[in-house]
């Protein structure tokens, strides 16, 4: 089945596959038949179920195992992220709601939103931290986008990076360099004192430059020469590997675990990636490796969800020339 017609099931599921198959999803379109903030919202629950169900998925929890992980499951993502589905409308709602703000209060409007999110996702989980990186990254660019819809603002891939940039800009200043002067509490500060990493916040302050330089290239790049978007999400999941940052391995592996997962993504990449004959085998394999090291790269794993989003949004919402 087509992209477009995941999407018009995703409004619609009492439509038939072969009814989704004929109704054109044009930005016009979608938003004279759903209202914007569903329509965004929608966009980032399937984000994330596009990235859960892509199979094989190096260390990280698939269709066909748990990773490295032992207290999560796809059965625990899916109903998670059915739970948070509402928050990201909600995103997009408060986004629309503060256009007047400038970008840079924009974050405070969305915090509590985010802080109501966390508390159901840990109540739908019996307190496993399925999505918490996924309700930062998803929610500042659902909020964003929102603002620029309500200000008739180009939505382009570079302009919501632009805005997210922008919504973001003090957050690293502001919340990890403040460490220095007291003792860090989250996981993601100990790794800034430890290895001077930014993590998440560092992303989204330089408006995800990971994706925007690496993954969503890659992504559109793969699309383009008419692969799957099953194939292209492996593509990019990969050149995500090679280049993130990724907090969570640097948490369970360290330095040596982070270069271990860096340099075995690239050399899949320089072995052809997706061109690879048996790329499903090598990411299998792959696979192994990481459970057996205990390592899961969830933060490229976010990223790869923020990728399609930001690819999808851009194909829907942006002008076309």
């Amino acid at each position: 089945m087509q992209m477009s017609a995941v999407i018009n099931l995703l409004f619609d599921p009492s439509l038939s596959p072969a009814d989704a198959e004929n109704i054109d999803v044009l930005p016009c379109h979608t938003k004279d038949q759903v209202p914007f903030d569903q329509f965004v919202g929608h966009l980032a629950y399937h984000a994330m179920m596009l990235e859960v169900h892509l199979t094989p998925k190096p260390g990280l929890v698939d269709t066909v195992n748990q990773g490295a992980h032992h207290d999560m499951d796809l059965a625990l993502f899916v109903h998670s992220a059915e739970v948070l589905a509402p928050y990201m409308i909600g995103f997009v709602r408060a986004g629309w709601l503060h256009h007047h703000q400038p970008l840079s209060s924009l974050l405070a409007e969305l915090r509590p939103i985010g802080i109501d999110a966390e508390v159901a996702m840990f109540q739908a989980t019996s307190g496993v931290n399925t999505h918490k990186g996924m309700i930062f990254s998803m929610g500042i660019i659902c909020g964003v986008v929102g603002w620029l819809q309500a200000n008739q603002r180009n939505m382009s891939a570079c302009a919501i990076s632009d805005a997210v940039s922008q919504c973001c800009q003090h957050l690293v200043w502001d919340e990890l360099q403040e460490i220095e002067r007291r003792a860090p509490v989250t996981q993601g500060e100990k790794l800034y004192q430890q290895y001077g990493v930014t993590g998440a916040r560092g992303e989204a302050a330089s408006g995800f430059e990971t994706v925007m330089v690496h993954a969503l290239p890659a992504y559109q790049s793969a699309i383009a020469q008419g692969v799957s978007t099953e194939q292209a999400l492996w593509q990019t999941l990969l050149v995500l590997m090679a280049h993130n940052q990724d907090t969570n391995l640097l948490s369970r592996g360290g330095m040596t675990g982070l270069l271990y997962v860096q340099q075995y993504a690239s050399s899949l990449l320089a072995s052809g990636g997706i061109a690879h004959p048996d790329i499903e085998m090598a990411l299998n394999q792959f696979d192994r490796r990481l459970i057996e090291r205990h390592l899961s790269p969830g933060g490229s794993a976010d990223l790869l969800a923020v990728t399609w989003l930001m690819a999808e949004l851009e194909k829907l919402l942006s002008p076309i020339d």
